[in-house]
């Protein structure tokens, strides 16, 4: 059950997709607003890519598990793939930004980032 927090909705047992999407205990799907992380898996487009997802992934994970609140505050849209678009709050700090500041995603700039280009290495342990 979502809880409606001073706009926000408290999301319940939050799990980390990937980098930039969330899935609460309903099964509902959030896509962090204006960030592109990189992919995971099959659809990454180069060995580095794939190791940054799953570096931007288990980041998340992490820092969901020890999380004492998660809000998502839903921009009034869903993307292509049914997301619910959305500014994520881990602890009151923004998902978003904080990816940025750690070299785990990109500001979104109306398409996909390259993160093959050898500038995106792994951030050093902040």
């Amino acid at each position: 059950m979502q809880i409606l927090l001073a706009l926000g909705l408290a999301l319940s047992q939050p799990q980390a997709i990937d980098g930039d999407t969330l899935r609460d205990a309903e099964g509902e799907r959030y896509r962090v607003e204006n960030i592109d992380a990189p992919e995971t898996g099959p659809r990454s487009e180069c060995p580095e890519e794939r190791v940054l997802g799953a570096a931007a992934t288990a980041y998340v994970a992490a820092w969901l598990q020890q999380a004492r609140s998660v809000e998502a505050h839903p921009v009034g849209r869903r993307d292509r793939y049914g997301r619910v678009v959305a500014r994520i709050e881990i602890d009151g700090v923004d998902l978003g930004e904080r990816l940025i500041t750690r070299g785990l995603a990109q500001p979104w700039r109306g398409r996909k980032a390259t993160f093959c280009a050898g500038a995106w290495l792994l951030p050093a342990a902040r």
